[in-house]
């Protein structure tokens, strides 16, 4: 009841602060004030407590924690957000600094235990919530102390906040950080419904400040074991609507509508569907549709296959992949023929969905059509990222896997021969695979095991990536087979791979071996440190600084966060300075996600001869366009990056964001798998 008391105690007079307060204190002179937090990427003692946290020098973070001044304690304490370090002896360092004379550095202090989810961590966390605050003056400690308690603390807590009451509509801070933390317990499976009734009655109050409605929508759209009823779905569709100017809130709350199947839920959803005008709240509506009555909500979806957005079109299209039903089966491909204009994407998801729901024995000539219009569309295409998922559409019938594997392997494209693989593993993993291919199973099994050998013996690390986990397909029991014992061929394969630039192969191939020798499964991959931080192509950038990234649609105008995240900002711009990414792909595109390039092979699977860190800084994916970077998990990152559509908060603190565009969301908005990047530029 300690921290019940406490909260409730707070009474504030706001000032309207943000959450994006929350960041990194700005630059300052050489000759700092030690009793203050300012960071300068010049200074030298700055550079070597990054540097250690690139090294993972844990036992050097610790003690400069002690150090006389706030600027390196906050950049060390910070630094535990990315390290990680989960033994007793960080908590016990890190604890003290939650009153720390210097708030900068207790917002890190907590920040970094949240991150590291001990807990442990939720007493400390607890004891330093600043009750006593009639004058708002520590909002951003707060705010950033609940969010971390969400992060590590227990059911217990989050009813706690749940019963606050004293704080206002105009308390911005706190209340987006209580948002935060119930989103947080959340994702941790942990709810409680008088925080899920809060969450409701935020959303649908149009005084709550927007950043606290929108954490309180992802909340109740992104908590998977949530389900509304009647009167909480009235309440969310009056938020939908009050959310009127602000979409992002909106893509929230139609996915959160969409988990209630009731009536004032499709009402909302119905409606919203045929009126928004935003792309990125159409593909949620579309997607909300899903929980309701196929019959019902078929017609208010087809209409979007013919949006002028290619992102509205795609994911209705994907709906029908996904949620269609055999009845239509026969309609879906005759959507194209009808309607020539539609994108080709869309037009290979509608393919997808008739191959997927078409019965070879009642539907013969439609399912040999789809077939035949496919393999023409691959044949035809110039575009390899419409052959990849030509390719996918294909395998939705699992007699192409001959015509999958001798089209795809020798597609002169990675991406294509990626998917290839990736086609034939989702033939592998179907449930039904003896009972379709009947007596010729032992043969296609067979066939099958072959290509996966040969794929691995190619060596080509985008393939191994996407196809050692056939070996490991339960149904088809590769153990047994004859030759299935000589995985030292295997470990031939995985000795000429090379970390850290092959990990995503060595990874799954290591995962492949331990199957078929009956052995557990390899630890997950750690990183050593291979790459420093180049501090000749961070230490003269500014507030002002900008990467230009020009492409055939236009140009995207980012700031980058060099005192956040100096390894990502110098690895960026040294691999820009050098032309690397001059005539690159975006080759992923998911619709109202993001946009992700960079890729040195085009298919997703392309990294470098080094790693860099992962860099958790104070910055949330709250908004569209946020530059992060991808990886295959903690300290993986290379050269591919990605622009976000919309807010996506769970890739907070687990993918780095190093800037944010500027100018030009709408040419991110507008670009498609395949776009160039022509070149990207400093100034």
């Amino acid at each position: 009841m300690r921290f019940l008391q406490a909260i409730l105690a707070f009474s504030v007079f706001a000032f309207g602060f943000s959450l994006t307060s929350c960041v990194p204190p700005g630059y300052g002179d050489k000759d700092r004030d030690a009793d203050a937090v300012s960071i300068d990427l010049r200074d030298k003692a700055v550079r070597k407590i990054f540097d250690w946290a690139d090294q993972r020098n844990t036992d050097s973070l610790l003690r400069t924690l002690r150090a006389p001044d706030a600027t390196l304690r906050y950049v060390a304490a910070l630094s535990f957000a990315s390290v990680r370090d989960t033994q007793p002896t960080t908590l016990a360092a890190l604890t003290p600094l939650l009153q720390d004379p210097v708030e900068d550095v207790r917002i890190a202090a907590a920040y970094a235990l949240g991150q590291i989810g001990q807990s442990a961590a939720e007493d400390p966390l607890v004891k330093a919530f600043l009750s006593k605050d009639s004058l708002s003056q520590h909002q951003r400690f707060n705010a950033i102390v609940l969010e971390a308690i969400g992060k590590c603390g227990t059911e217990s807590s989050l009813k706690n906040m749940a019963a606050v009451t004293t704080y206002r509509n105009t308390d911005t801070l706190l209340l987006t950080g209580l948002c935060r933390a119930a989103y947080r317990f959340g994702q941790r499976g942990i709810t409680a419904p008088s925080a899920t009734d809060k969450m409701v009655a935020y959303v649908a109050d149009d005084r709550v400040p927007v950043p606290a409605r929108l954490m309180a929508a992802h909340y109740l759209a992104r908590t998977k074991t949530l389900v509304f009823d009647s009167a909480q779905a009235v309440r969310i569709a009056a938020g939908f609507v009050r959310a009127e100017g602000s979409p992002e809130i909106k893509i929230a709350l139609a996915k959160a509508l969409g988990k209630s199947a009731t009536g004032p839920a499709f009402a909302m959803l119905s409606k919203a569907i045929a009126r928004d005008q935003d792309w990125r709240v159409k593909c949620s509506l579309i997607g909300a549709m899903a929980g309701f009555q196929y019959d019902t909500v078929r017609s208010l979806v087809i209409p979007l296959l013919k949006d002028g957005n290619p992102h509205v079109s795609r994911s209705a299209a994907d709906f029908f992949v996904e949620h269609g039903q055999p009845k239509d089966a026969d309609y879906y491909w005759r959507i194209t023929r009808e309607q020539g204009s539609l994108p080709i994407a869309t037009q290979i998801a509608l393919f997808r969905a008739s191959n997927r729901l078409l019965s070879g024995k009642n539907e013969p000539e439609s399912k040999d059509y789809v077939n035949y219009r496919l393999k023409e569309l691959f044949q035809q295409s110039k575009n390899p990222y419409d052959r990849a998922a030509c390719l996918g559409a294909l395998s939705e019938f699992s007699w192409n896997y001959r015509w999958i594997h001798d089209r795809g392997f020798n597609d002169p494209h990675p991406a294509v021969k990626s998917a290839a693989v990736e086609a034939l593993v989702a033939i592998m993993k179907r449930p039904n695979f003896y009972g379709f291919f009947g007596e010729a199973a032992k043969g296609a099994r067979r066939e099958l095991y072959l290509y996966l050998r040969e794929l691995v013996a190619g060596g080509d690390p985008g393939m191994i990536a996407a196809g050692a986990e056939g070996f490991t397909v339960e149904t088809l029991n590769f153990r047994t087979m004859r030759d299935s014992l000589r995985s030292e061929e295997l470990r031939a394969s995985l000795a000429k791979l090379s970390k850290p630039r092959d990990v995503e192969a060595i990874m799954a191939l290591e995962k492949a071996v331990a199957y078929l020798d009956g052995q557990p499964a390899p630890k997950p991959y750690k990183p050593a440190f291979n790459h420093p931080i180049d501090w000749s192509r961070v230490g003269g950038l500014t507030k002002t600084s900008e990467a230009v990234i020009k492409t055939g649609k236009g140009e995207i105008v980012v700031e980058l966060y060099p005192q956040s995240a100096p390894g990502s900002v110098a690895n960026f711009v040294a691999l820009a300075a050098d032309g690397f990414f001059n005539g690159k792909n975006f080759h992923r595109v998911v619709p109202n996600f993001v946009i992700q390039g960079g890729c040195p092979r085009g298919d997703g699977f392309g990294a470098l001869d080094y790693s860099i860190r992962s860099e958790h800084g104070l910055h949330w994916y709250d908004n569209a366009g946020y530059l992060g970077m991808a990886s295959a998990g903690p300290d993986t990152e290379g050269p591919q990056f990605f622009i976000t559509h919309s807010p996506n908060p769970h890739l907070d603190g687990n993918y780095t964001i190093f800037g944010k565009v500027k100018t030009g969301q709408e040419v991110v908005d507008q670009i498609q798998p395949g776009d160039l990047i022509e070149t990207i530029t400093l100034r």
